[in-house]
Protein backbone atom coordinates (compact mmCIF):
# COMPACT_ATOMS: atom_id res chain seq x y z
CA UNK A 1 0.00 0.00 0.00
CA UNK A 2 1.13 3.57 -0.67
CA UNK A 3 1.25 5.79 2.44
CA UNK A 4 -1.19 8.48 1.33
CA UNK A 5 0.27 11.18 3.58
CA UNK A 6 3.69 10.70 2.06
CA UNK A 7 2.23 10.57 -1.43
CA UNK A 8 0.32 13.82 -1.03
CA UNK A 9 3.49 15.54 0.13
CA UNK A 10 5.03 14.90 -3.28
CA UNK A 11 3.38 15.99 -6.49
CA UNK A 12 5.19 13.30 -8.49
CA UNK A 13 7.14 10.19 -7.48
CA UNK A 14 9.82 8.61 -9.60
CA UNK A 15 10.30 4.83 -9.45
CA UNK A 16 12.82 3.08 -11.68
CA UNK A 17 12.98 6.17 -13.85
CA UNK A 18 9.22 6.24 -14.48
CA UNK A 19 7.15 9.19 -13.33
CA UNK A 20 4.12 8.23 -11.26
CA UNK A 21 1.32 10.71 -10.68
CA UNK A 22 0.09 11.39 -7.18
CA UNK A 23 -3.20 9.59 -6.40
CA UNK A 24 -5.08 12.92 -6.29
CA UNK A 25 -3.79 13.92 -9.72
CA UNK A 26 -4.59 10.49 -11.17
CA UNK A 27 -8.14 10.70 -9.81
CA UNK A 28 -8.59 14.13 -11.35
CA UNK A 29 -7.34 13.02 -14.75
CA UNK A 30 -9.33 9.76 -14.77
CA UNK A 31 -12.58 11.14 -13.34
CA UNK A 32 -15.29 9.38 -15.35
CA UNK A 33 -17.86 12.07 -14.61
CA UNK A 34 -15.62 14.80 -16.03
CA UNK A 35 -14.93 13.33 -19.47
CA UNK A 36 -18.21 14.12 -21.23
CA UNK A 37 -18.96 17.78 -22.09
CA UNK A 38 -21.03 19.74 -19.61
CA UNK A 39 -23.87 20.11 -22.11
CA UNK A 40 -24.78 17.23 -24.41
CA UNK A 41 -27.40 14.97 -25.92
CA UNK A 42 -26.87 11.20 -26.11
CA UNK A 43 -28.71 8.01 -27.08
CA UNK A 44 -28.19 4.87 -25.01
CA UNK A 45 -29.20 1.22 -25.14
CA UNK A 46 -29.66 -0.51 -21.77
CA UNK A 47 -29.83 -4.31 -21.86
CA UNK A 48 -30.90 -6.21 -18.76
CA UNK A 49 -29.29 -9.63 -18.25
CA UNK A 50 -30.12 -12.48 -18.09
CA UNK A 51 -33.57 -11.42 -19.38
CA UNK A 52 -31.99 -9.99 -22.57
CA UNK A 53 -34.47 -7.10 -22.52
CA UNK A 54 -33.33 -3.97 -24.35
CA UNK A 55 -34.45 -0.40 -23.70
CA UNK A 56 -33.47 2.76 -25.54
CA UNK A 57 -33.28 6.16 -23.86
CA UNK A 58 -32.18 9.66 -24.78
CA UNK A 59 -30.18 11.80 -22.36
CA UNK A 60 -30.13 15.58 -22.31
CA UNK A 61 -27.74 17.24 -19.85
CA UNK A 62 -26.99 20.88 -19.11
CA UNK A 63 -24.29 21.46 -16.52
CA UNK A 64 -24.08 19.22 -13.47
CA UNK A 65 -27.49 20.07 -12.06
CA UNK A 66 -29.88 19.34 -14.94
CA UNK A 67 -30.41 15.96 -16.61
CA UNK A 68 -33.41 14.73 -18.59
CA UNK A 69 -33.90 11.07 -19.52
CA UNK A 70 -36.38 10.52 -22.34
CA UNK A 71 -37.79 7.00 -22.70
CA UNK A 72 -37.85 5.87 -26.33
CA UNK A 73 -39.56 2.48 -26.09
CA UNK A 74 -42.91 2.74 -27.99
CA UNK A 75 -45.00 1.92 -24.89
CA UNK A 76 -43.22 4.62 -22.85
CA UNK A 77 -43.22 7.55 -25.27
CA UNK A 78 -43.90 10.79 -23.48
CA UNK A 79 -42.32 9.63 -20.20
CA UNK A 80 -39.25 11.32 -18.73
CA UNK A 81 -36.99 11.24 -15.72
CA UNK A 82 -35.83 14.69 -14.67
CA UNK A 83 -33.02 15.34 -12.22
CA UNK A 84 -32.66 18.84 -10.86
CA UNK A 85 -29.84 19.47 -8.38
CA UNK A 86 -29.93 15.91 -7.07
CA UNK A 87 -33.71 15.53 -6.92
CA UNK A 88 -35.28 13.00 -9.30
CA UNK A 89 -38.78 13.32 -10.78
CA UNK A 90 -40.91 11.14 -13.05
CA UNK A 91 -42.87 13.03 -15.70
CA UNK A 92 -45.58 11.03 -17.45
CA UNK A 93 -48.63 11.91 -19.60
CA UNK A 94 -50.86 9.94 -17.20
CA UNK A 95 -49.61 11.82 -14.11
CA UNK A 96 -51.27 15.10 -13.17
CA UNK A 97 -48.06 16.39 -11.59
CA UNK A 98 -44.40 15.32 -11.34
CA UNK A 99 -43.77 12.29 -9.10
CA UNK A 100 -40.82 12.63 -6.74
CA UNK A 101 -38.48 9.59 -6.73
CA UNK A 102 -35.56 8.48 -4.59
CA UNK A 103 -32.12 9.58 -5.77
CA UNK A 104 -31.25 5.86 -5.81
CA UNK A 105 -33.96 5.16 -8.43
CA UNK A 106 -32.76 2.55 -10.93
CA UNK A 107 -33.46 2.70 -14.63
CA UNK A 108 -35.49 -0.41 -15.50
CA UNK A 109 -34.47 -1.87 -12.16
CA UNK A 110 -30.80 -2.00 -13.17
CA UNK A 111 -28.57 1.07 -12.80
CA UNK A 112 -28.94 4.45 -11.13
CA UNK A 113 -28.60 7.64 -13.14
CA UNK A 114 -25.21 8.30 -11.52
CA UNK A 115 -23.90 4.89 -12.49
CA UNK A 116 -25.04 5.32 -16.10
CA UNK A 117 -23.91 8.93 -16.54
CA UNK A 118 -20.86 8.95 -14.28
CA UNK A 119 -20.28 10.55 -10.88
CA UNK A 120 -17.91 13.52 -10.57
CA UNK A 121 -15.58 11.72 -8.19
CA UNK A 122 -12.74 14.25 -7.91
CA UNK A 123 -15.09 16.93 -6.55
CA UNK A 124 -17.00 14.78 -4.07
CA UNK A 125 -14.45 12.21 -2.87
CA UNK A 126 -10.97 12.25 -1.41
CA UNK A 127 -8.30 9.58 -1.80
CA UNK A 128 -7.68 7.62 1.41
CA UNK A 129 -5.17 5.13 0.06
CA UNK A 130 -3.78 3.77 -3.19
CA UNK A 131 -2.19 0.50 -4.30
CA UNK A 132 -0.53 -0.65 -7.52
CA UNK A 133 -0.77 -3.95 -9.35
CA UNK A 134 -0.25 -5.28 -12.86
CA UNK A 135 -2.25 -7.27 -15.36
CA UNK A 136 -1.34 -8.39 -18.91
CA UNK A 137 -2.16 -4.89 -20.22
CA UNK A 138 0.03 -2.95 -17.80
CA UNK A 139 -0.16 -1.18 -14.45
CA UNK A 140 -3.38 -0.58 -12.55
CA UNK A 141 -3.82 1.81 -9.63
CA UNK A 142 -6.60 1.07 -7.14
CA UNK A 143 -7.84 4.19 -5.33
CA UNK A 144 -9.87 3.91 -2.13
CA UNK A 145 -12.15 6.95 -2.03
CA UNK A 146 -14.21 8.44 0.79
CA UNK A 147 -17.03 10.94 0.23
CA UNK A 148 -16.36 14.45 1.53
CA UNK A 149 -20.05 14.93 2.36
CA UNK A 150 -22.23 12.77 4.61
CA UNK A 151 -25.12 13.19 2.19
CA UNK A 152 -23.55 11.14 -0.60
CA UNK A 153 -25.50 8.06 -1.68
CA UNK A 154 -22.25 6.05 -1.84
CA UNK A 155 -19.86 7.01 1.01
CA UNK A 156 -17.02 4.86 -0.34
CA UNK A 157 -15.77 3.93 -3.82
CA UNK A 158 -13.09 1.46 -4.92
CA UNK A 159 -11.82 3.00 -8.17
CA UNK A 160 -9.37 1.17 -10.44
CA UNK A 161 -7.53 3.14 -13.13
CA UNK A 162 -5.29 2.07 -16.02
CA UNK A 163 -2.22 4.19 -15.34
CA UNK A 164 -0.92 4.43 -18.93
CA UNK A 165 -4.21 5.67 -20.42
CA UNK A 166 -5.66 7.43 -17.35
CA UNK A 167 -8.96 5.68 -18.02
CA UNK A 168 -11.00 3.98 -15.29
CA UNK A 169 -11.31 0.20 -15.50
CA UNK A 170 -13.87 -0.36 -12.75
CA UNK A 171 -15.65 1.26 -9.82
CA UNK A 172 -17.33 -0.42 -6.84
CA UNK A 173 -19.76 1.69 -4.80
CA UNK A 174 -20.29 0.95 -1.10
CA UNK A 175 -22.91 1.91 1.48
CA UNK A 176 -22.12 3.35 4.91
CA UNK A 177 -22.64 -0.12 6.36
CA UNK A 178 -19.74 -1.37 4.24
CA UNK A 179 -21.98 -3.39 1.97
CA UNK A 180 -21.11 -3.27 -1.72
CA UNK A 181 -24.03 -1.94 -3.79
CA UNK A 182 -22.92 -1.71 -7.39
CA UNK A 183 -19.90 -2.45 -9.54
CA UNK A 184 -19.25 -0.75 -12.87
CA UNK A 185 -16.85 -1.99 -15.56
CA UNK A 186 -15.73 0.41 -18.29
CA UNK A 187 -15.11 -1.77 -21.35
CA UNK A 188 -14.68 0.57 -24.33
CA UNK A 189 -14.00 4.27 -24.77
CA UNK A 190 -14.71 6.72 -27.54
CA UNK A 191 -11.43 8.58 -28.07
CA UNK A 192 -12.26 10.38 -31.34
CA UNK A 193 -13.58 13.85 -30.57
CA UNK A 194 -15.63 13.80 -27.37
CA UNK A 195 -14.21 11.31 -24.86
CA UNK A 196 -16.78 9.10 -23.11
CA UNK A 197 -17.29 5.54 -21.94
CA UNK A 198 -18.93 3.88 -24.94
CA UNK A 199 -19.61 0.48 -23.35
CA UNK A 200 -20.25 -0.11 -19.64
CA UNK A 201 -21.44 -3.06 -17.54
CA UNK A 202 -23.30 -2.29 -14.29
CA UNK A 203 -23.86 -5.05 -11.71
CA UNK A 204 -26.41 -4.70 -8.92
CA UNK A 205 -24.59 -6.45 -6.06
CA UNK A 206 -27.65 -6.29 -3.79
CA UNK A 207 -29.63 -8.44 -6.22
CA UNK A 208 -27.23 -11.31 -6.80
CA UNK A 209 -25.33 -9.47 -9.49
CA UNK A 210 -28.21 -8.50 -11.79
CA UNK A 211 -26.48 -7.01 -14.79
CA UNK A 212 -27.18 -4.07 -17.10
CA UNK A 213 -25.15 -3.46 -20.24
CA UNK A 214 -25.03 0.21 -21.23
CA UNK A 215 -24.05 1.12 -24.80
CA UNK A 216 -23.75 4.76 -25.86
CA UNK A 217 -24.87 4.91 -29.49
CA UNK A 218 -24.17 8.59 -29.96
CA UNK A 219 -23.09 11.59 -27.87
CA UNK A 220 -23.05 15.15 -29.20
CA UNK A 221 -21.92 18.30 -27.45
CA UNK A 222 -24.63 20.93 -27.87
CA UNK A 223 -26.54 23.66 -26.09
CA UNK A 224 -29.72 22.35 -24.44
CA UNK A 225 -32.91 24.47 -24.24
CA UNK A 226 -33.55 25.28 -20.59
CA UNK A 227 -37.27 24.66 -21.06
CA UNK A 228 -36.64 20.89 -21.32
CA UNK A 229 -35.85 20.88 -17.61
CA UNK A 230 -38.95 22.74 -16.42
CA UNK A 231 -41.00 20.87 -13.81
CA UNK A 232 -44.09 22.98 -14.38
CA UNK A 233 -44.11 23.77 -18.11
CA UNK A 234 -44.02 20.78 -20.51
CA UNK A 235 -44.08 22.90 -23.69
CA UNK A 236 -40.45 22.27 -24.65
CA UNK A 237 -40.81 18.52 -24.09
CA UNK A 238 -44.00 18.45 -26.17
CA UNK A 239 -42.16 20.23 -28.96
CA UNK A 240 -39.39 17.64 -28.70
CA UNK A 241 -41.91 14.79 -29.02
CA UNK A 242 -43.55 16.48 -32.01
CA UNK A 243 -40.19 16.91 -33.76
CA UNK A 244 -39.18 13.35 -33.02
CA UNK A 245 -42.42 11.95 -34.44
CA UNK A 246 -41.65 13.61 -37.80
CA UNK A 247 -38.14 12.12 -37.97
CA UNK A 248 -38.01 8.98 -40.13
Amino acid sequence: MINIQQTLALAVLTVAGVQIQSPDELLRRSDVGAFAPSSFRARLILTNRPQNVRHEVEVWRSGEGKTLIRFLDPKERGKYLLRLDGEVWLLAPSAKKPVHLSSSYRLYGGATLDEVLGIRLARTYQVESASRESDPNGTLVALELRATSEGMLFPRVHYVVREATERPVSATYTLRSGRHVTSVEFLHWNESGVVYARSVIVRDLLRKGALTEVEVLDLQERAIPDGLFSLDDPAARRALEATASKTP
